[in-house]
Protein backbone atom coordinates (compact mmCIF):
# COMPACT_ATOMS: atom_id res chain seq x y z
CA UNK A 1 0.00 0.00 0.00
CA UNK A 2 1.33 3.58 -1.01
CA UNK A 3 0.91 6.30 1.78
CA UNK A 4 1.83 9.91 0.83
CA UNK A 5 2.17 13.18 2.37
CA UNK A 6 0.64 16.59 1.24
CA UNK A 7 3.22 19.38 2.26
CA UNK A 8 2.60 23.61 1.86
CA UNK A 9 5.85 23.89 0.26
CA UNK A 10 8.55 25.25 1.47
CA UNK A 11 12.40 25.20 0.29
CA UNK A 12 12.97 23.51 3.23
CA UNK A 13 10.54 20.88 3.43
CA UNK A 14 13.69 18.42 2.33
CA UNK A 15 13.72 17.52 5.79
CA UNK A 16 10.20 16.85 6.18
CA UNK A 17 10.28 14.30 2.89
CA UNK A 18 13.54 12.87 3.73
CA UNK A 19 11.97 12.19 7.13
CA UNK A 20 8.73 10.65 5.26
CA UNK A 21 10.84 8.36 3.21
CA UNK A 22 12.57 7.09 6.33
CA UNK A 23 9.14 6.05 7.56
CA UNK A 24 8.31 4.55 4.91
CA UNK A 25 5.97 7.10 2.68
CA UNK A 26 6.16 6.48 -0.71
CA UNK A 27 4.94 9.82 -2.12
CA UNK A 28 5.65 13.56 -1.37
CA UNK A 29 3.00 16.41 -3.17
CA UNK A 30 3.99 20.01 -3.27
CA UNK A 31 1.66 22.70 -3.44
CA UNK A 32 1.88 25.23 -6.40
CA UNK A 33 0.03 28.04 -4.84
CA UNK A 34 2.15 31.33 -5.51
CA UNK A 35 1.50 33.86 -3.54
CA UNK A 36 0.82 31.37 -0.79
CA UNK A 37 3.97 28.64 -0.54
CA UNK A 38 7.16 28.55 -2.03
CA UNK A 39 8.28 27.34 -5.57
CA UNK A 40 7.19 23.51 -5.88
CA UNK A 41 10.28 23.18 -8.26
CA UNK A 42 13.03 23.96 -6.12
CA UNK A 43 11.33 22.22 -2.93
CA UNK A 44 11.11 19.00 -5.21
CA UNK A 45 14.71 19.57 -6.33
CA UNK A 46 16.09 19.99 -2.58
CA UNK A 47 14.07 16.83 -1.48
CA UNK A 48 15.68 14.90 -4.58
CA UNK A 49 18.88 15.48 -3.93
CA UNK A 50 18.38 14.17 0.09
CA UNK A 51 16.14 10.96 -0.68
CA UNK A 52 16.45 8.13 -3.12
CA UNK A 53 12.89 6.24 -3.37
CA UNK A 54 10.15 8.31 -2.58
CA UNK A 55 8.25 10.16 -5.21
CA UNK A 56 8.26 13.49 -5.57
CA UNK A 57 5.04 14.79 -6.96
CA UNK A 58 3.11 18.25 -8.08
CA UNK A 59 0.08 18.72 -6.15
CA UNK A 60 -0.85 20.02 -8.40
CA UNK A 61 0.52 22.38 -11.50
CA UNK A 62 -1.73 24.72 -12.87
CA UNK A 63 -1.58 25.51 -16.80
CA UNK A 64 -1.98 29.20 -16.42
CA UNK A 65 1.02 29.44 -13.78
CA UNK A 66 3.78 28.29 -16.04
CA UNK A 67 4.06 27.98 -20.19
CA UNK A 68 4.37 23.61 -21.17
CA UNK A 69 7.74 24.26 -22.18
CA UNK A 70 8.68 25.46 -18.84
CA UNK A 71 6.89 23.32 -17.35
CA UNK A 72 8.22 20.17 -19.31
CA UNK A 73 11.98 21.36 -19.05
CA UNK A 74 11.28 21.78 -15.22
CA UNK A 75 9.86 18.14 -14.97
CA UNK A 76 12.76 17.03 -17.26
CA UNK A 77 15.62 18.23 -15.36
CA UNK A 78 13.83 16.97 -11.73
CA UNK A 79 13.85 13.49 -13.38
CA UNK A 80 17.81 13.83 -13.90
CA UNK A 81 18.28 14.37 -10.03
CA UNK A 82 15.62 11.75 -9.50
CA UNK A 83 15.55 9.46 -12.06
CA UNK A 84 11.75 7.86 -12.45
CA UNK A 85 10.20 9.85 -9.23
CA UNK A 86 9.07 12.55 -10.47
CA UNK A 87 4.86 12.53 -10.76
CA UNK A 88 3.35 15.81 -12.14
CA UNK A 89 -0.35 16.67 -10.99
CA UNK A 90 -1.87 19.20 -13.01
CA UNK A 91 -5.20 20.77 -12.23
CA UNK A 92 -7.78 23.97 -12.97
CA UNK A 93 -6.39 26.22 -10.34
CA UNK A 94 -9.10 26.68 -7.87
CA UNK A 95 -7.14 27.76 -4.90
CA UNK A 96 -3.56 29.27 -7.18
CA UNK A 97 -5.77 30.96 -9.22
CA UNK A 98 -8.00 32.42 -6.58
CA UNK A 99 -5.16 34.07 -5.07
CA UNK A 100 -4.63 36.49 -7.92
CA UNK A 101 -8.31 36.84 -8.34
CA UNK A 102 -8.72 35.30 -11.03
CA UNK A 103 -11.41 32.04 -11.72
CA UNK A 104 -10.01 28.88 -12.54
CA UNK A 105 -9.01 27.66 -16.09
CA UNK A 106 -11.41 25.71 -18.50
CA UNK A 107 -10.36 21.92 -18.34
CA UNK A 108 -10.21 22.48 -22.30
CA UNK A 109 -6.80 24.77 -21.48
CA UNK A 110 -5.70 21.61 -18.75
CA UNK A 111 -6.05 18.85 -21.47
CA UNK A 112 -4.20 21.00 -24.23
CA UNK A 113 -1.27 21.48 -21.62
CA UNK A 114 -1.31 17.79 -20.88
CA UNK A 115 -1.38 17.32 -24.49
CA UNK A 116 2.30 19.31 -24.91
CA UNK A 117 3.95 18.03 -21.82
CA UNK A 118 3.20 14.19 -23.05
CA UNK A 119 4.75 15.26 -26.23
CA UNK A 120 7.88 17.22 -25.46
CA UNK A 121 8.28 14.45 -22.53
CA UNK A 122 8.15 11.48 -25.19
CA UNK A 123 10.80 13.32 -27.45
CA UNK A 124 8.15 14.76 -29.61
CA UNK A 125 7.54 17.34 -32.00
CA UNK A 126 4.65 19.17 -30.53
CA UNK A 127 2.28 22.20 -32.05
CA UNK A 128 2.22 24.92 -29.58
CA UNK A 129 -0.10 27.86 -29.55
CA UNK A 130 0.91 30.88 -27.74
CA UNK A 131 0.65 34.95 -28.52
CA UNK A 132 -1.74 34.22 -31.19
CA UNK A 133 0.51 31.41 -33.07
CA UNK A 134 1.16 28.18 -33.56
CA UNK A 135 4.81 27.11 -33.26
CA UNK A 136 6.61 23.77 -33.31
CA UNK A 137 8.82 23.20 -30.74
CA UNK A 138 10.85 20.04 -28.70
CA UNK A 139 13.89 19.93 -27.04
CA UNK A 140 17.14 21.07 -27.67
CA UNK A 141 19.06 19.70 -25.10
CA UNK A 142 20.50 16.35 -25.16
CA UNK A 143 21.78 16.33 -21.28
CA UNK A 144 18.07 16.27 -20.40
CA UNK A 145 17.47 12.57 -21.20
CA UNK A 146 15.05 10.65 -20.34
CA UNK A 147 14.80 7.74 -18.32
CA UNK A 148 12.91 4.29 -19.90
CA UNK A 149 10.72 4.91 -17.06
CA UNK A 150 10.20 8.48 -18.41
CA UNK A 151 7.82 11.02 -17.26
CA UNK A 152 4.89 11.12 -19.71
CA UNK A 153 3.13 8.05 -18.23
CA UNK A 154 3.04 9.41 -15.08
CA UNK A 155 1.54 12.62 -15.95
CA UNK A 156 -2.29 12.74 -15.68
CA UNK A 157 -3.73 10.36 -17.37
CA UNK A 158 -6.99 11.17 -19.45
CA UNK A 159 -9.69 8.95 -19.25
CA UNK A 160 -13.69 9.23 -20.68
CA UNK A 161 -16.46 9.65 -18.97
CA UNK A 162 -19.92 8.33 -19.74
CA UNK A 163 -20.25 11.13 -22.91
CA UNK A 164 -16.76 10.64 -24.02
CA UNK A 165 -15.76 13.79 -22.32
CA UNK A 166 -12.18 13.46 -20.93
CA UNK A 167 -11.37 14.12 -17.73
CA UNK A 168 -8.00 14.23 -15.57
CA UNK A 169 -7.41 11.26 -13.21
CA UNK A 170 -4.56 10.92 -10.60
Amino acid sequence: MDFGIQLGTSSHHWKVVKRAEELGFTHAWFYDTQLLNADPFVAMAAAAMHTSRIRLCTGVLIPSNRIAPVTANALASLNALAPGRIICGLSTGFTARRTMGLRAVKLARVEEYVRVLRGLLAKETVEWAEEGGSHKIQFLTPELKLTSQGLAPLISRLIEDSSGRQLLAF
